[in-house]
This record gives C-alpha cells, structure tokens and sequence, in this order.
C-alpha cells in the first residue's frame, strides 16, 4: 500500500474521483481496471465514507454498515465488486429464520429469508388478510423482475407486459398502496416496520424504494467477516492495484470548469499543502448540494438545475449509539437477529416529531449486535462485553442539540455542555426502547457514545447531517433522482443521491453507473447481465 497521506507524483489523471466512499471507491476501481489513471481524494483519515469503523480502545464500531443483501454468488452486489477486482470477501449470513425481529407492544414478527417463506409467515400471522398479502408478495415480485432490467434491458417488454401493478403505482407512496392491500394496522405495521433503512414514513416514502430494499435483503441478510470497513479497504486496494491512488486528508476545495469542462480539481492537503491536479473527468461522490452549487458553482449550471438542486429535501438523520454490555450473548446462544422496536403499530408521529426539529417522546430504535454478526472477530469487544448499537431518526438542526449555527461551522460545539447534555438524553431514549428486549440493559453499560447528524456532517460533509441523500420520496425517486452524467462536460456524480438510491448497494451500483458513462460501453450488461 503506497503512502495514502503524503504522497502525489503526479499533476494529471485521467480520472479524478471526489470522495472515497462506497460509490467513489467502486467507480474507481473499475475504471483504473479498465486502464484509467484514477485518483481518489477524500478528507478523511479512512477511505470508506459511511461504510468505515472507528476504534476505541477494544472496541470497533460500524458506522453505516449493519446488514447487506445481494452477496450470493450470482447476488448484484457480488457482481459488482468482482468488476472491481474484488473476490475473496466472506460473508456472515445472519439467521435465515428471522435476520429482522420485529417487536411491537404486544407481538412479534420475525423476517425470514425467502419469499415464499415470508408470505406464508404473513399469512400465518394474519389468516384473513390473504389476499392483501397476495397483492403486495406480486409487487414484489415485479419489482423483482424489474429491478434485474438493469443488466438485461432486452427483456424490458416482456418484462414490462408482466408489471402492470408495478407501472400503475409507481408514483405512489408506500402508504397508498398498502391501503389498496389491507385495512389491518398491525399488518400494515409489520409491512412497513424497515422504514428506517430510508428514514421516511409510509405516507411520504415511494412504494418503489420500500419494495427494492426489502428485496434487497429476501434472499439473506448479511454482514462482512471482518467488520464494515473491509469493503471499502478491498475497493481502495483494488484502485492501487490497478495503478491508482488513494489520496486521504485531503480536502477538495474547488472542482474547476472552463468553457463548460471540467479541467481538474484544487486540493488543500495538511501535509502537502494546496495543489491544483488536471483530469478531463471528475466524479464526484461528495454529497449532491455541496458538489453543484460549493465545488462546481451555480454559474456553470442552468437555472433550472441550480433551483431543482436546492429544492431536493434530504432524508432524515440518523443518531447512533454505541454502547459495550457486561453480558455475553454470543455465549447465550443469541439468535443473529436485528431488532426493530417499536412503541405501537404507526410510526408516523416520529417522522413527524423529527421534521418539526423535535426528539419523539417515543423514538422506534433498531437494535444491531455486532458481537453476533462477526462472532470471530475479536477486535469488536473486550472478552465477555457485547457489542451493541442503537439507532433512531433525529432532528438534523444543531439547534435541536442544543448548538448555536456558528458553533455548529466551526465545530466548537463538541466542548458544549449543551450538546452533550442532549446527547445523554437521546442516548437514554433508546436505552429505555432497548430494554424491551435488553431487560436491565441501563445497569449493564461498560462503555457509551453517542454520533449525531453533526457527526456526520463533520467526516462526511452531507447537507443535514443525512447518511442517505436527498429523500426517496415518490417525486425524488428514479428518473426524478439525479442521474450519472451531468450538463458539465467531463462531470459525473455517484453516491446516495443518485438514481440508484443508498446503501452499500445503491451507491455501489452508482458507482458502476458512473463508470459506464466514462468508458461509453456496454458496461452494465457486461457486469450485471445474466451469464445466458
């Protein structure tokens, strides 16, 4: 591995890629497979974006990374990373009988592995909603065949004859559909209970996104043997490898354009000082707004753009505890499951608690265990302690924190009383939640921290503190999501902006996507087309 932080021997690249997460890293690593000279530039210590760990002393942490789908042999996320070079990663597969337990006040539901197995669960659960389940299991299903459309578009009209459901409602919300489907609120609850792997309510989420991402885990929810960052250290391998380079603590300042091309990138770097690198082409996987209107600038867009960019709602931040507990489930024979707890059937009031910039009186919480998910990895925890993480949609205003704007800029407020004081109280919200299935989990904390939407903001650089970009909301969703290419010659965008949605799926395949514009081929085919 060459020197990530003081080392650049060169003033051109072919490719130069803004941002080193997920989407960035893949698009990197096919191109510099593909021949290109490709340089990677990210401001923080860690290639990786939202799929990166940090360390405390005997503890590692994920910061996005919780479950995967799709890492199969022939699984779309398997396909992808092999284009970049990457075939020797090892999954863990959580419980097939349920990778999602989902508990409300007076049941629960587990998310088995397959669809069949998962309707009849449904039915076996709700024997008089049959037919409403049928209707949403169809839904599914063509969303399923659509979904592969993407490596085989000869089989679009086919395809399309046979997704009549899906065509008609592809501009609703999740709640619209299922209000087709059943008038059972504890159906609908359960249905509906993985909101916050998009952080929307089902009034607001698009039907489409909702169905992609519960698909995406059908044929088996996994984690990375190893830990989150393994991923993306693989990808940036991969683009060493390959001939390209990794440049880390390093901040872009400005993406330059000239006649309506871009010419390269101004970098400010703590060991190397400022430099200007040429390349005719720049991905960007920084997040969307800071990219077009802060390194690009409004003046080398249309108005149109410029409006539509500043318009586009966020998703809702995410605020994450990580906690150490004296006890040891891995010795306990604990199941490898995911909790999503719920205080009753609607999670509406939440959303609508967090978009008022309030904290709900009664959070949902999902609880992930990674000392069950990578039970041979023994840097997550000291012996005996339990690895234990706790999430919830929160409020992206630093004022919710108790954090004034100037502070917030300048990154003062992480010696704010305020601030932390907001922090315990949102940490013994969720505390309280996870004591539901964790009785007597407030007594047994051996080590706590708490990450906020400032957090975020402060490593990652994303408008609203948002891990999952703009909000896949009905009219934020497909073609009304930015796509790869953009009205600046030679700049592309990647990331969970992008057409593809979030995730470590979404953004891989954005970064595919960009990569196809740059090498004008039949890339996606070749990498996601059926072997027949």
């Amino acid at each position: 591995m060459s020197d990530r932080y003081r080392e650049l021997n060169d003033e051109r690249f072919d490719v130069i890629v803004v941002g080193a997460g997920t989407g960035g890293l893949t698009a990197a690593a096919i191109l510099a497979r593909r021949g290109k000279k490709v340089l990677v530039v990210d401001q923080h210590s860690v290639a990786g974006g939202n799929a990166t760990i940090f360390r405390r002393r005997g503890y590692e942490f994920d910061i996005g990374l919780h479950y995967i789908g799709d890492c199969q042999a022939d699984g779309m996320l398997t396909k992808v990373l092999r284009a970049a070079g990457i075939e020797d990663l090892e999954f863990e597969e959580l419980d097939p009988d349920g990778y999602d337990t989902l508990v409300f006040p007076d049941f629960e539901f587990k998310i088995p592995k397959g669809i069949e197995v998962f309707r009849d669960r449904l039915c076996e659960y709700f024997p008089r909603e049959k037919r409403g389940i049928d209707r949403y299991i169809t839904l599914l299903r063509q969303m399923d065949r659509f979904s592969k459309l993407m490596g085989n578009p000869a089989q679009a009209p086919s395809t399309l004859l046979r997704s009549l459901m899906l065509i008609r409602w592809r501009n609703a919300t999740l709640g619209e559909f299922l209000d087709s489907c059943t008038k059972d609120v504890r159906l609908k609850a359960v249905l509906t209970a993985q909101n916050g792997t998009y952080a929307l309510p089902p009034s607001r989420a698009s039907l489409l996104i909702h169905a992609a991402i519960a698909l995406h885990y059908m044929e088996g929810a996994y984690y990375p043997k190893g830990g989150g960052q393994v991923i993306s250290d693989r990808l940036a391998d991969a683009v060493e490898r390959y001939g390209g380079k990794v440049l880390l603590l390093t901040k872009v300042e400005r993406i330059a354009v000239r006649d309506g091309k871009v010419e390269g990138v101004e970098l400010d770097s703590r060991h190397l000082g400022r430099r200007f690198i040429q390349a005719p082409i720049v991905i960007s996987d920084a997040d969307l707004k800071r990219t077009m209107i802060d390194l690009v600038g409004a003046e080398h867009f249309h108005s149109k753009t410029v409006d539509r960019t500043r318009r586009f709602e966020m998703s809702p931040a995410l605020g994450v505890l990580y906690l150490g507990v004296r006890r040891d489930l891995k010795a306990e024979d604990h199941p490898r499951t995911n909790y999503l707890i719920n205080p009753g059937y609607d999670c509406e009031p939440a959303y609508a608690a967090v978009a008022r910039g309030e904290f709900p009186e009664q959070p949902f919480a999902y609880a992930t265990i990674a000392s069950l998910k990578d039970p041979t990895n023994a840097r997550v925890a000291p012996h005996g302690i339990t690895n234990l993480q706790i999430m919830s949609i929160v409020p992206s205003d630093p004022t919710a924190w108790g954090v004034n704007e100037e502070d917030a800029s300048s990154r003062n407020y992480r010696r704010s009383e305020g601030y932390r004081h907001h922090k315990l109280i949102y940490a013994r919200s969720l505390i309280a939640a996870a004591e539901r299935v964790f009785p007597g989990l407030s007594h047994q904390i051996a080590f706590e921290e708490v990450a906020t939407p400032l957090t975020q903001s402060r490593y990652t650089g994303s408008t609203g503190g948002t891990s999952y970009g703009i909000a896949p909301t009905p009219d934020q969703f497909l073609l009304r999501r930015p796509g790869s290419k953009t009205e600046v010659g030679g700049l592309y965008l990647c990331g969970a902006s992008c057409r593809t949605g979030h995730g470590i799926m979404g953004t891989a395949l954005s970064g595919l996507m960009a990569a196809a514009e740059v090498t004008g081929d039949g890339l996606v085919r070749e990498v996601l087309g059926s072997p027949h």
